[in-house]
C-alpha cells in the first residue's frame, strides 16, 4: 500500500493537468470585442470538467453497485431493487453521455439537453425511493434520510445554479451554434 503505482499518477494527471492545461490555453485566446467571448473558457470550462467528473461519479457509483450485488443476493425482492436501481443509474448516465456529446459537439441543444439533466435529478431520487418502497415493502418515511436525500438536493441546487448561467450567459450562447441535422452529423 505504500507505493503509489503508474495508474495513480495518470489518474492525478488526468484530474488535475487536462482541466489545468486546457484553462491555461483558453486563457490565452482573445475575445471578440463585437459578439464577446465564446469557446471552452471561463465558468464554461468548470461546468464541463463538472460534466466529467460527475459522468465518473455516476460510473463509481454503477461499479459500486455492482460490488454490493452480493448483498441483494437473499430473497424479499433485493435482486429486484439491484436490477431497478442498475436501470436509473445507468439511464442517468445514458442522459450525462448524451448532454456531454452534444455539449463537445458545440451543439445549439445542449442548453435543453442540460436542463432536462438537472430535472432527471430529483426526478430520479423521487422514483429510486418509489421503487425501494414499493419492492421491499418499506416506508418511504424509513427511506428519507439525510444520507440518501441530501446529496440529491445538493446536485439539484448546485445544477440548478448551473442551468442559470447556461440560460444567461453570452460565453454559452456564443459556443453552441452548431445545429446538428442529420443522423450521420450527429455520431461524426
Amino acid at each position: 500500500m505504500g507505493s503509489f503505482s503508474i495508474w495513480h499518477w495518470l489518474i492525478v494527471f488526468l484530474f488535475f493537468g487536462v482541466p489545468i492545461y486546457f484553462a491555461v490555453r483558453s486563457a490565452r485566446r482573445t475575445t471578440d470585442p463585437v459578439n464577446g467571448p465564446s469557446g471552452f473558457g471561463g465558468w464554461l470550462l468548470l461546468l464541463a470538467i463538472a460534466e466529467v467528473v460527475g459522468l465518473l461519479k455516476i460510473l463509481g457509483a454503477v461499479a459500486k453497485s455492482v460490488e454490493n450485488y452480493a448483498e441483494y443476493d437473499g430473497g424479499g425482492g433485493g435482486q429486484l431493487v439491484f436490477i431497478g436501481e442498475a436501470a436509473l443509474n445507468f439511464a442517468l448516465m445514458a442522459l450525462q453521455v448524451v448532454v456531454l456529446w452534444f455539449m463537445f459537439k458545440k451543439d445549439r441543444i445542449f442548453p435543453k439537453l442540460f436542463f432536462y439533466q438537472w430535472i432527471a435529478i430529483p426526478v430520479a431520487l423521487v422514483l429510486d425511493i418509489a421503487f425501494v418502497s414499493t419492492v421491499l415493502g418499506v416506508g418511504v418515511n424509513q427511506l428519507l434520510t439525510a444520507e440518501i436525500v441530501a446529496p440529491s438536493v445538493f446536485a439539484t441546487i448546485v445544477t440548478g445554479l448551473w442551468v442559470w448561467y447556461v440560460s444567461k450567459s453570452v460565453r454559452v450562447r456564443n459556443t453552441f451554434i452548431q445545429q446538428v441535422r442529420t443522423r450521420s452529423e450527429i455520431f461524426s
